[in-house]
């Protein structure tokens, strides 16, 4: 049920599955691509046989989705507090998905390249997402961003593995699979049409599904309904005759003329109801028979009129300056920006700790390895989203969430080098003698046990902490640009994806050409990722209690 300021009674959930299954689309497609990217740059042929030109090719297509995301998120988010947030969210829907067919019929870097940028300037689907389930979840803000988030992850755990099992399928299973019979089948010569077909359909589908099915969030850009429109028109009569002219007849209005009317408090508070502004309840000053005066002068239709308008447009100008500097925004943006660093550090760092081998700091563990325990510990926070999330927001606030996972962000970053003490080199060579990595088999009892602890509790706080600074960044933001506002604190998170990685990559090299202990060249790096979750703390700690939230 609709509540007056059009949030819902409740979660609405059979109207949030389309955007749900538009967010699980949107995290395949962001995410799909990395276990893909060193075979696509390899099959361009752009890189040579070089590996080091292999690396920066791979490291530039990567980069230029968050990129171009970061250039105009704002700019649509700007548009969605005009035009509303459906329209913006189609478009980046049908170009993330025309893109991703495009991407499978591709076979040169460049074209690649242009399609990830095109992609990426025309998409600002999370933003989006975020206004139009907070703008539709109301109290239960919680339980909304639980969903959003099980949504985000549950894509983020089926886009890579099946994107890989698709992508060339001729190598993968040999001439037994369809259109594999000779060196010119379809499939040899688009090895990743399968992977980028099917989920840039599956994508497409779910953009317009939700078009169709989902009602426009945005208030102001809600038509009435014509219970209530016909409800308000015939309330334009006060038991004073407000409204009624001089002659006593009633003003020429008609429902149609209200259809789309929105009077909303300049502090961004609940828009206010004609019947009051109408009948000059509440302001001291009153109309009678068609007439209001203010400081002893009478103010005819037309002036006031003319008041209303230039009165809105300062207002809007003012907001528009206003919402930029406005501290709680920039603290709340910048908040969500350092969580978007930590955790893009770190996802990068593990990798390259879990694979290195024991003697230079590491694990030494095969990729796919540690991928596997990456899997648990975003298998465990889909339960953990919907069970536990919203009830520690009900019980302890999001503020209380995110300093806390800010702290556990940082011993687990400083903890994180110390695993290398219960992991043990055991060689397998392969067919060249060159490649040597310990198995699963070969870890201890306690370094799983641990590895898995770890892995859970990564991915847990990752929850508290981006489900919790969405609400804050919604906290902070006025209504007017409630899209705006999301989409500046998006931009700022994708400029952190863009910077993040090669910051920590760079800084993992440095330190491993320092002279002596290998914990020291190992847990430089991670200690980068715990004073990034020291600066959220701190933000955390001095963000106002007014942005913290228990619905």
């Amino acid at each position: 049920m609709a509540t007056k300021g059009g949030a819902m009674e409740g979660v609405g959930f059979r109207q949030m599955v389309p955007l749900l299954l538009v967010q699980f689309s949107q995290a395949v497609q962001v995410m799909m691509l990395f276990p893909l990217l060193v075979f696509m740059v390899e099959f361009y042929g752009v890189a040579g046989d070089d590996p080091k030109l292999l690396g920066t090719y791979t490291g530039v297509l990567a980069s230029m989705f968050p990129l171009s995301m970061f250039i105009t998120s704002f700019f649509w988010g700007w548009l969605s507090d005009r035009i509303g947030r459906k329209p913006v969210t189609l478009i980046g829907g049908l170009s993330i998905g025309i893109g991703s067919v495009l991407l499978g019929f591709t076979t040169d870097y460049y074209m690649a390249l242009t399609i990830r940028i095109v992609t990426g300037l025309f998409n600002n689907i999370t933003s989006m997402l975020k206004c139009m389930i907070s703008e539709m979840s109301g109290k239960h803000l919680a339980k909304g961003m639980a969903y959003f988030s099980v949504a985000w992850t549950t894509g983020t755990l089926i886009g890579p593995s099946l994107a890989g099992i698709l992508a060339m399928p001729c190598q993968q299973y040999g001439h037994r699979f369809p259109t594999c019979e000779h060196e010119d089948a379809f499939l040899n010569r688009f090895p990743f049409f399968l992977s980028f077909f099917f989920f840039g359909v599956f994508t497409l589908c779910s953009a317009i599904y939700a078009a169709l099915v989902v009602p426009e969030t945005l208030k102001n850009k809600k038509p009435l309904g014509l219970n209530k429109g016909l409800r308000r028109v015939l309330t334009f009569r006060s038991s004073a005759g407000a409204l009624r002219g001089a002659d006593g007849s009633s003003p020429k209005r008609t429902y149609e003329d209200v259809k789309y009317e929105h009077l909303e408090d300049p502090k961004g508070k609940e828009g206010l109801e004609l019947t009051e502004v109408m009948s000059g309840n509440g302001n001291g000053n009153g109309m009678d028979n068609g007439h209001r005066y203010e400081e002893g002068r009478e103010v005819s239709d037309e002036d006031e009129d003319q008041g209303l308008l230039s009165s809105s447009a300062k207002s809007a100008g003012a907001n528009e300056e206003s919402w930029f500097r406005n501290r709680d925004v920039q603290l709340a943006c910048f908040l969500y920006g350092m969580v978007a660093l930590f955790y893009v550090a770190f996802e990068e760092l593990f990798p390259l700790f879990g694979s290195a081998r024991v003697e230079n700091g590491g694990l030494s563990l095969a990729s796919k390895d540690v991928g596997i325990f990456m899997s648990i510990g975003g298998g465990f926070t889909i339960p953990y989203s919907l069970l536990l999330f919203p009830r520690l927001v009900k019980a302890k606030g999001t503020l209380w969430l995110v300093k806390f996972g800010s702290i556990t962000c940082m011993v687990l970053a400083v903890f994180t080098p110390f695993m290398r003490l219960l992991a043990t080199q055991v060689d397998h060579p392969d067919e060249d003698n060159q490649i040597n990595r310990s198995g699963l088999g070969d870890m201890s009892p306690l370094l799983w046990v641990v590895m898995t602890v770890h892995a859970i509790l990564i991915h847990v706080t990752g929850t508290n902490c981006f489900a919790s600074i969405i609400i804050v960044v919604n906290m902070a933001s006025p209504k007017a640009h409630f899209g705006a506002v999301n989409s500046y604190g998006q931009a700022l998170a994708s400029l952190m994806r863009v910077i993040g990685p090669g910051s920590v990559g760079l800084l993992w090299t440095l330190c491993g050409r320092i002279k002596g202990s290998t914990m020291l060249q190992v847990s430089l790096p991670f200690v980068f990722c715990g004073l990034t979750a020291l600066a959220m703390f701190v933000l955390a700690l001095v963000a106002p209690k007014h942005l913290d939230s228990r619905t």
